[in-house]
C-alpha cells in the first residue's frame, strides 16, 4: 500500500524525450530507513519513502516470472510453423454448418482483404472477447482496458508490483467523482521499461476489430499520474505508449473461462479469461489438443468450465 503524492503538472505524452531528465541521487539513509522499515527489498529502491505504508511479498526470488504479451504469442506461432502449421492472418466472419457439425470458417485475409472459406472438421474458438461475432450463443463479455509503456528516467529493478494506492484530495480537482484509491499494476520488464496498467471500464462498447479499439488519453494519463505520484523514476520517464485492450470475461458464471465441447460436432470454445489469458494460454492450448486428438480432457479435471453448462 502506499499514499499517492500530489503532482504539480501532469506530464505531457512526450515528456522525458526532450533530454530534460537528469540523474536521481542516491537516497539518504533516513530514505532508506523508511523503505527498509516497510520490509521493502533492497533493490526494489524506486519508490517513494514517504509514499510507502506496506510491503508484502507474494514469492521468494526466482519463484516468478512474467510472460511478454507480443513476445509470446510471436514465439509460439513461430514454433507451430516449424512444426508444419499454417497461421493466416485476418477476421474471421462466420462458421458454416452441415447438420450438427462444423463444415467450414469464413474470414477475410488481412493482407488482400478477400473473403475466403476453409473447409474444417474441427474448429476451435478462441476469439476472447470477440468470441460471440463468430458463436452469438456464448457467454462472453467485453471490459476495456487501459495501459502505459514507460522507460523510467533510471533503470529499476525486476519486480511486478499490484499496488493500492491512496490519492490525495487534490490529485485531479477537475474530476471530483473520481475514487480516491487506485490499483494500478506495474511490471518492470528487462529492455529498460515499465508496463502499467489501470481499472477497466464499459464506456466504450467492442468495436468491430481490435484495429478499431478507441485508446482514452485521461485515464492513460490517470495510469500515469498513479505510478508517478509513488515513484520518480516513473514520473521523470519517458512515455512510450497509451494502449487499450479489450478483455474478455464469462457472463452469469462462476468464474471463467469455458474450454472444451460446445455440443456441435467439431466446435470447441477456449475464451474468458479475462486477464489471465497470457498466463493460463499454454494449458488452456493443451487440454483443447486432448479434446481435439484424445476426446477428452486429459491433463486437468475442468468440468466446471465445460461450455456446455452455459451455452
Amino acid at each position: 500500500m502506499a499514499k499517492g503524492r500530489p503532482l504539480s503538472d501532469k506530464k505531457d505524452a512526450s515528456a522525458g524525450a526532450s533530454g530534460s531528465s537528469v540523474s536521481l541521487q542516491k537516497r539518504s539513509a533516513d530514505a532508506m530507513g523508511k523503505l527498509k522499515a516497510a520490509k521493502f527489498p533492497k533493490d526494489l529502491d524506486w519508490f517513494e519513502p514517504e509514499a510507502v505504508r506496506s510491503y508484502t511479498s507474494m514469492s521468494d526470488p526466482g519463484e516468478t516470472a512474467q510472460v511478454h504479451p507480443y513476445l509470446f504469442t510471436t514465439s509460439i506461432a513461430k514454433l507451430a510453423e516449424e512444426k508444419g502449421a499454417k497461421i493466416i492472418l485476418g477476421s474471421v466472419t462466420g462458421i458454416d454448418y452441415s447438420g450438427d457439425a462444423v463444415q467450414s470458417v469464413s474470414y477475410t485475409d488481412k493482407k488482400t482483404g478477400e473473403s475466403h472459406s476453409i473447409s474444417a472438421t474441427d474448429v476451435v474458438v478462441a476469439a476472447g472477447p470477440w468470441t460471440r461475432s463468430v458463436l452469438p450463443e456464448a457467454p462472453i463479455t467485453a471490459t476495456r482496458a487501459h495501459s502505459v509503456v514507460i522507460r523510467p528516467v533510471e533503470p529499476v529493478s525486476a519486480y511486478t508490483l499490484f499496488t493500492s494506492i491512496d490519492l490525495p484530495a487534490n490529485f485531479d480537482p477537475t474530476k471530483p467523482s473520481r475514487p480516491d484509491e487506485a490499483s494500478p499494476e506495474i511490471y518492470a520488464r528487462p529492455d529498460n521499461t515499465v508496463y502499467a496498467c489501470g481499472e477497466g471500464d464499459h464506456v466504450v462498447p467492442l468495436p468491430k476489430t481490435s484495429a478499431d479499439v478507441e485508446v482514452d488519453q485521461v485515464r492513460c494519463q490517470d495510469i500515469i499520474n498513479q505510478v508517478g505520484s509513488i515513484s520518480d523514476r516513473l514520473r521523470d520517464g519517458e512515455v512510450l505508449a497509451r494502449q487499450a485492450c479489450y478483455l474478455p470475461n464469462v457472463a452469469a458464471a462462476r468464474g471463467g473461462p469455458l474450454i472444451g465441447h460446445t455440443g456441435t460436432k467439431g466446435l470447441y470454445l477456449a475464451a474468458g479469461h479475462t486477464c489471465w489469458g497470457i498466463q493460463n494460454a499454454p494449458g488452456t492450448g493443451k487440454l483443447i489438443s486432448e479434446f481435439v486428438f484424445d476426446g477428452a480432457a486429459k491433463s486437468a479435471k475442468i468440468g466446471s468450465l465445460d461450455p456446455r453448462n452455459f451455452l
